[in-house]
């Protein structure tokens, strides 16, 4: 006979499955909620961020490109002869000061470069170096300083540096005369030191008898070219149409406009003016009389000025400051490019997303010796650019007297000091949690 099937009965497997929800899970929840109590200070700790307070300046920037406005005279050229300067572009000359010789026949010329050619015998007689070689060495020297000139002076045209370019040019043509002396020094007598010097002055007072000169009518800063703007553009008579049509110009067409080479200039006085386009929300920092900072972004230097007027137009908003330091290319350059400095705050730099409020008081979590987050409150001085700067050391708080209509008092509190640990992220934290 075949043997009967049991069936397995259901019954033993569901009783083992209830059981499991019944004590097993409930156990699981208990010891799961146990760790997260225990470990939940250690797991915040993971998301705590901190930084080290230190003591510091922000500054608010606004870069622009500022109009220069001087006080200064134009002179023309004379039509005819070569100019031999005395003087470069940015030096300081005294009345009647000699700037420049013009030389009106071949024969100055000649006379000029013999002059150049004994200078450059002397020097070589005493410094014990023998003429030949030294010839060898400074037109090699001059030839290598040619080809530089020419290159960078095509780069200059290539890239519309045009006031480089006309510097150049003139580097490049006192290069090549400078060879040219060299070369022809060779045909110069053998002479001792004193003949040399003799001879030299000889020349020098022919010169002086044959040729006209160009003599400083005033004192003042000697610059060369011109832009047709000094007289709209001075520092006494600031006309302000000028003002706002200069600006609709772009700098390249002014650039150009000094390129001209027919007049140089007398800057008469130390004292000069930069005209600034700002916007609307800048203007409470720039009234008039107020002190300002301007810095050169090239130099990083930080000169001092006065604001002096404010000029409000459908083009904008313009601030004149009154300056009496120089700044790099003043004499020469018609824009600027300059960082103005409306606000400066020197104290603890704090992120802004360290602040955190608390019955009413702004202050940030710092961390203590014992790893744990203590509210210390804040003094703010000023903020910019995500960064706020507070005062370090003892601050005032206000302290609230009930009853009798007294007045608020006020008690010194510790603050921040420099190297506190403070938590940049607050919100994940609370005070008296141990973070580290």
């Amino acid at each position: 006979m075949a043997e009967k099937k049991h069936k397995t009965s259901s019954k033993p497997r569901k009783k083992k499955y209830a059981v499991f929800i019944l004590v097993i899970m409930p156990a699981i929840l208990i010891v799961s909620m146990f760790f997260v109590l225990r470990l939940g200070p250690v797991i915040s700790h993971f998301r705590v961020n901190t930084t080290i307070v230190e003591f510091g300046t922000l500054e608010t920037i606004l870069q622009v490109e500022a109009v220069v406005a001087r006080e200064e005279t134009r002179y023309s050229f004379p039509s005819t002869g070569r100019i031999n300067w005395n003087v470069v572009s940015g030096e300081k000359v005294g009345k009647q000061q000699k700037i420049a010789d013009i030389i009106v026949s071949e024969s100055d010329q000649s006379m000029l470069m013999e002059i150049e050619m004994i200078d450059m015998r002397i020097q070589t007689l005493e410094s014990g170096e023998e003429v030949e070689s030294f010839s060898e060495n400074a037109t090699h020297q001059l030839n290598n300083r040619i080809d530089h000139l020419v290159s960078d002076l095509s780069q200059n045209v290539q890239m519309n540096q045009y006031e480089l370019a006309f510097k150049n040019r003139y580097v490049l043509e006192e290069t090549v005369q400078q060879l040219k002396t060299i070369q022809a020094s060779k045909d110069l007598p053998e002479m001792s030191i004193e003949e040399l010097k003799r001879r030299k002055e000889t020349i020098q007072q022919e010169i002086q008898s044959q040729s006209n000169e160009i003599r400083a009518e005033e004192s003042g800063v000697y610059s060369f070219g011109s832009d047709d703007l000094e007289k709209n553009l001075s520092v006494e008579g600031l006309d302000q149409e000028a003002i706002v049509d200069i600006f609709s110009k772009s700098p390249p067409d002014i650039k150009s406009m000094q390129e001209n080479d027919e007049y140089y200039r007398i800057i008469h006085q130390h004292n000069w003016k930069l005209i600034a386009r700002v916007p609307e929300d800048y203007l409470p920092f720039y009234e008039v009389g107020v002190r300002a900072q301007i810095r050169d972004i090239y130099q990083q230097r930080v000169i001092r000025g006065t604001v002096k007027d404010v000029i409000e137009s459908e083009e904008g908003y313009f601030v004149v400051f009154k300056l009496n330091q120089p700044l790099e290319g003043w004499h020469n350059q018609r824009f600027l490019e300059v960082e103005l400095i409306p606000r400066k705050f020197d104290g603890l730099k704090v992120p802004v997303s360290a602040l955190i409020e608390k019955n009413g008081i702004e202050g940030v979590y710092r961390v203590d010796l014992n790893g744990y987050a203590v509210f210390m409150p804040t003094e703010e001085i000023g903020r910019a650019y995500g960064t706020v700067v507070v005062k370090e050391g003892r601050i005032e708080l206000p302290m609230r007297i009930v009853g009798n209509n007294q007045e608020d008092e006020v008690e010194m509190v510790d603050t921040l000091r420099r190297y506190d640990q403070i938590i940049v992220n607050p919100e994940n934290i609370e005070e008296g949690q141990r973070v580290r």
